[in-house]
């Protein structure tokens, strides 16, 4: 199981969006086997080219599908973790087989073992 959680520094990012990038974690036999983390590429662009969602009125380029397009392009997952997201990006993760987890907040280290925790007792890991 792969597992991106968008990142804000430490925390999980509140908005996907406008993450800094994706905490990546591989988790074999219920444990965290692999970290890596994939940068947002609109980060090295100042966010210039895609709108964030207040301007999402003016510009239908939503930097959510931007990202969701990347990192599916960069990486297999199987579930990424956010606070939101914007239903277009969602709907293009979840066409895919990537189960999208909104809600998600505090730091992204306590998250991953809170969310092992949880899917062991699920039987999902």
């Amino acid at each position: 199981m792969t597992i991106a959680i968008a990142s804000k520094g430490k925390q999980v990012s509140t908005h996907f969006g406008h993450c800094d990038g994706c905490a990546v974690y591989s988790i074999t036999n219920r444990q965290i086997t692999a970290k890596e983390y994939i940068e947002n590429p609109l980060v090295k662009l100042g966010g210039k080219m895609f709108c964030s969602h207040e301007e999402i009125a003016k510009n239908s380029d939503c930097a959510c599908r931007f990202f969701s397009a990347f990192l599916l392009h960069e990486i297999k997952v199987d579930t990424v973790v956010t606070g939101e997201i914007g239903a277009t990006a969602a709907r293009f993760l979840s066409q895919r087989g990537i189960k999208v987890i909104t809600g998600a907040e505090g730091e992204i280290e306590e998250y991953i073992q809170e969310f092992i925790k949880k899917a062991l007792n699920q039987g999902e890991i």
